[in-house]
């Protein structure tokens, strides 16, 4: 039996039909510099994700959008444990192509989450990132009329296109480790996350006694 097969089965479908096209996707390396994309904060204005970041430790985690029970869970599960990443220095941070007007839905969804939230509306960030994929006029009418999910509603935009979700951890403007997967329920648990933090955050301090 497919995991979580009972929950959300229209969701289970979409994914199924359109998963060839998923896989259709070249994410970025690791040890490749973080890309340059404008994203834009809850009051809308636009952010430089590139100059946002920096050289610091941050977390960047690509979801679908607040109309997906997955990666509402997902980010409530990480807001578990953003108190440990804080500790060791890093920043959480979720981006979507949900239109800025739409974040707060993640906010609430999330379980009142409290780290930042960009909003991709432009596909900037998605498509640097090499996460993007598009869905085809056939998906996008079936998941709307028989689905009730608009992504034309929810990312106030036509482009029809959604991220694989995906985790990066960045350290220093360069991607330390990346998680991306098609498959939508498969998410990195927070236990797995935090171990990497741990490990690169290791390793920052070890360089920067030397």
């Amino acid at each position: 039996m497919k995991l979580l097969l009972t929950i959300l089965l229209a969701f289970s479908i979409f994914t199924i039909q359109g998963q060839d096209v998923m896989y259709d996707i070249c994410p970025i390396k690791n040890s490749e510099s973080v890309p340059n994309a404008l994203v834009f904060d809850r009051d809308g204005k636009e952010v430089d994700l590139k100059s946002y970041i920096g050289k610091r430790p941050v977390v960047v985690v690509f979801y679908r959008g607040g109309w997906c029970p997955y990666c509402m869970r997902h980010l409530s599960a990480l807001q578990e444990i953003k108190p440990q990443m804080d500790s060791l220095g890093f920043e959480l941070i979720g981006i979507t192509p949900d239109t800025y007007t739409k974040l707060d839905t993640s906010i609430k969804k999330g379980g009142d989450i409290d780290f930042q939230l960009f909003s991709d509306k432009n596909i900037n960030a998605i498509n640097a990132f090499g996460i993007g994929w598009k869905i085809n006029d056939e998906l996008y009418a079936k998941y709307k009329d028989s689905y009730g999910m608009d992504t034309e509603w929810w990312t106030g935009a036509t482009h029809h296109v959604l991220p694989v979700p995906a985790v990066f951890i960045i350290s220093n403007g360069e991607i330390q480790y990346q998680h991306v997967d098609p498959d939508y329920s498969k998410r990195l648990s927070p236990e797995i996350l935090l171990s990497y933090i741990a490990s690169i955050n290791a390793a920052i301090l070890e360089k920067g006694s030397n």
